[in-house]
């Protein structure tokens, strides 16, 4: 009953049109009477905001996409290096259930991660279009920020799993490490529900 109330709370932080901690929400015109000056030049600091924003998880994102990489081909457990053997080059750890639960999530950081970076180059290609309407750069910057908060869950649901299947043999100490990991997760529900909401 908790935990759901919990997931509820971050979740209506994370989509709701008040937020704007996460999305970013088309601004509304002030009164009727704005003209297409003032309206330009409040679009044009919107999409300066984004685009500044934007930076910063360009390199969350590049930095994400490089660790998961790197991860794919440096797998828990190594790779069987008998010459003789039918399995030479394949993982070690492949038939074990957690070792999968790493390489699924491992490959969904990846794709979550690359996709943010795609987005972040159409929004700032998008963004010198003089025609582009802020609309689009700020779907676009949402559809990044969904990939973006996506990869990073998946980062940690693959460290977590990746940790747990080289530590196996010890099940206490793969508990704890797993348990390490999920802090994460509580801190960003816990950051999520103390954010104060805009009216």
């Amino acid at each position: 009953m908790a935990m759901s109330a919990i997931v509820e709370t971050v979740m209506s932080h994370l989509f709701s049109s008040t937020s704007g901690m996460m999305l970013v929400v088309p601004p509304q015109a002030e009164s009727e009477g704005n003209d297409h000056e003032d309206r330009a030049r409040r679009d044009e600091q919107v999409v300066e905001n984004i685009m500044k924003t934007a930076q910063m998880h360009l390199v969350v994102a590049t930095l994400l996409m490089t660790v998961t990489f790197t991860a794919g081909f440096t797998l828990p457990g190594g790779f069987e290096s008998d010459t003789n053997s039918p399995n030479k080059g394949m993982a070690i750890l492949l038939r074990r259930t957690a070792f999968r639960a790493f390489a699924v999530s491992n490959a969904i950081a990846f794709a979550c991660s690359s996709g943010a970076l795609f987005a972040y180059f159409a929004m700032a290609a998008n963004a010198i279009s003089a025609v582009t309407k802020l609309t689009v750069i700020i779907q676009i910057y949402n559809m990044a920020i969904a990939l973006q908060i996506s990869a990073m869950a998946a980062v940690v649901v693959a460290i977590a799993t990746g940790m747990y299947v080289t530590l196996e043999h010890s099940v206490g100490l793969a508990v704890t490490v797993c348990s390490i990991g999920c802090i994460s997760f509580i801190v960003f529900c816990l950051s999520m529900i103390l954010l104060p909401k805009k009216s």
